[in-house]
């Protein structure tokens, strides 16, 4: 009975704010966290206009990632999304929790924010695709989740409300590029047969109009890419005294760039001398294979598209995304 009392109550609250003889209010559980007068809906009451009002109210304004929510996260029609990284625990969380929510009220429907606990071990692999450190945290990211997923940061730290509203807005306006991780040169880059790329020298090496690369776009927790590693090697060291072949590799969860949009690990991919074609390679991962693909210049034994494989490793169950973040 004491419950029946308590939803009659806030239910009448709930329509105690509704004023149109036909109005329209979606009740879920995101109605109770205070924002139960901006769920509202405004204007002609069309199927089109409902569904979409449904659809940005479907979610509190500022919903934490976690396992049970990431579903509705990115099962929603809002694909941008906006992430505030920082620990649940620390002392000044309610205010910075706070000014992001503030922030979130003029993207509704248009901008899907999200905090995630960075001292939550399960969302480390998350952190590392943004290419975050815990010491760099706390921290925003945005995401727009389309076929490139494209990744934007803000030039400051500051999590003002008003630093996130410009934030926000600036992508909104397009003028924001994209985010490219990389990371520094090492010196010992072009030391073996199999070159070391990263984003900064990815240009340079690997679209060099004078030599033909052949690049692993790999992960390092990805179990196809560690039985890659030691036949990489070997067509390496085949292919080593060519001065107009670059048998390369670069760590896609660390680096990124403009002219590869990796899907699945390992991508393979050749880039041909005096040509802007890049060929993509999906032929058998023998050394004889690889080795003959690479001696046609990329013309014979390319394959046929396969089934991404990045979440197949084995006996590594632990290491899989828990979503496509």
């Amino acid at each position: 009975m004491y419950v029946k009392l308590l939803l009659l109550c806030a239910f009448s609250a709930v329509f105690a704010d509704i004023s149109e003889e036909n109005g329209v209010l979606v009740l879920t559980e995101a109605n109770f966290d205070g924002a139960i007068a901006d769920n509202n809906f405004e204007g002609a009451i069309t199927a089109e206009a409902v569904s979409k009002f449904v659809s940005s109210n479907r979610l509190p304004m500022v919903v934490e990632f976690t396992q049970e929510s990431a579903q509705k996260i990115f099962g929603g029609e809002v694909k941008n999304h906006i992430l505030l990284f920082v620990k649940k625990t620390d002392k000044d969380f309610d205010t910075k929790l706070s000014d992001f929510k503030e922030a979130a009220k003029d993207f509704k429907g248009e901008v899907l924010f999200i905090y995630l606990d960075t001292s939550d071990e399960d969302n480390a692999r998350i952190l590392e695709f943004f290419g975050l450190k815990a010491e760099e945290c706390p921290a925003v990211r945005l995401i727009t989740l389309g076929e490139d997923m494209t990744k934007y940061k803000p030039d400051t730290n500051d999590l003002s409300t008003e630093a996130v509203r410009s934030f926000v807005q600036a992508f909104r306006d397009g003028k924001l590029k994209p985010h490219l991780m990389s990371e520094e040169v090492p010196e010992d880059w072009d030391a073996k047969p199999v070159k070391t790329l990263v984003g900064k020298n990815f240009v340079e090496v690997a679209l060099d109009e004078k030599k033909d690369a052949f690049v692993e776009f790999y992960a390092p927790w990805c179990g196809h890419c560690k039985q890659l590693a030691p036949i990489w090697d070997e067509l390496a060291e085949k292919f080593k005294d060519r001065d107009d072949l670059v048998i390369a590799k670069m760590d896609s969860t660390a680096n990124e760039v403009e002219q590869v949009k990796v899907q699945s690990f390992p991508t393979l991919k050749f880039f041909p001398k005096g040509s802007q074609q890049v060929v993509d390679y999906n032929g058998e991962r023998t050394l004889e294979a690889l080795a003959k693909f690479v001696e046609s210049g990329g013309k014979d034994g390319a394959g046929e598209p396969e089934e991404p494989e990045e979440e197949e490793e084995e006996e590594e169950e632990e290491d899989k995304p828990k979503d496509e973040l």
